[in-house]
């Protein structure tokens, strides 16, 4: 088996361990957000990444353009979105960009938001985020369901 093959191996198998995008795409929104406690020690190199990223994709998204094309006229007229097809390059860069950030992440993490006690609710954004969830689809929704004996 050649490196090659090897490395296509590995990929093949962490892309199946992964189960989806979803989570990555939430985690590096993470990075970018005050609300989940990251410093700009995190959100700095994560919005540079980004930007960078999204900027890159800009020359893979013109690049693409007769594939995105076919793939945007082969889709059903009421389903179709022109920044989904057309920038989808541009937003896989721009999220891969963000990650830039994760290594930043970890220190931040291990040095000082580890050790921190969590804060506590106030009603008010506990009942937000009560409404929150029961706005979000039952697929994320935080339950573990009991199924009677």
């Amino acid at each position: 088996m050649t490196s090659r093959s090897r490395l296509a191996a590995l990929l093949l198998a962490l892309a199946t361990l992964g189960g989806g995008c979803t989570s990555v795409v939430r985690y590096t929104n993470e990075l970018v957000s005050s609300d989940h406690g990251r410093t700009y020690f995190t959100r700095g190199p994560s919005a540079l990444g980004g930007t960078a990223g999204f900027v890159l994709g800009i020359p893979v998204d013109v690049a693409a353009l007769p594939v995105s094309f076919a793939v945007y006229r082969s889709q059903p007229r009421e389903t179709r979105d022109v920044l989904s097809v057309f920038l989808f390059p541009s937003f896989v860069l721009w999220q891969s960009g963000l990650l830039l950030g994760a290594p930043f992440d970890v220190l931040e993490w291990a040095a000082w938001r580890a050790w921190r006690p969590a804060r506590a609710l106030t009603p008010q954004e506990r009942e937000a985020a009560e409404r929150g969830w029961d706005a979000e689809e039952f697929s994320v929704y935080p339950v573990t369901p009991i199924y009677p004996r």
